[in-house]
């Protein structure tokens, strides 16, 4: 089962808005109030949206690494705005958010047992 499959099924939420929820949830805080005028140019965060795609469909925690790793290199994140002033996703937010997911479903199957 893929990292977005738990997610979904952890917190109810319909496949067809796990970007959107992980995008909310792991935005910077300064992106977060500026999102509403940075969403004005639909592609802003285009490269974001690509890492939480990706990220989805990890089957393990230790994949996160390589995922983060490939975003550090992708090109739209090198704007100011991305680079400098961060208005962007927080790695280390979805990497917590990867982790409690998958931590809550080994409890989930150690439980069943």
């Amino acid at each position: 089962m893929t990292f977005a499959e738990k997610f979904c099924r952890q917190r109810n939420v319909h496949p067809a808005d796990f970007e959107q929820v992980v995008l909310r949830l792991t935005l910077r805080p300064a992106a977060r109030f500026l999102r509403p005028l940075l969403g004005l140019n639909r592609d802003y965060f285009a490269s974001d949206r690509e890492l939480i795609r990706d990220v989805g469909r990890i089957k393990r925690v230790e994949d996160f690494a390589a995922e983060a790793e490939d975003f550090s290199y992708n090109p739209y994140n090198r704007g100011f705005l991305h680079r400098t002033l961060r208005l962007r996703i927080s790695r280390r937010r979805l990497r917590d958010v990867v982790r409690q997911t998958f931590a809550l479903d080994r409890a989930a199957k150690q439980d069943d047992r």
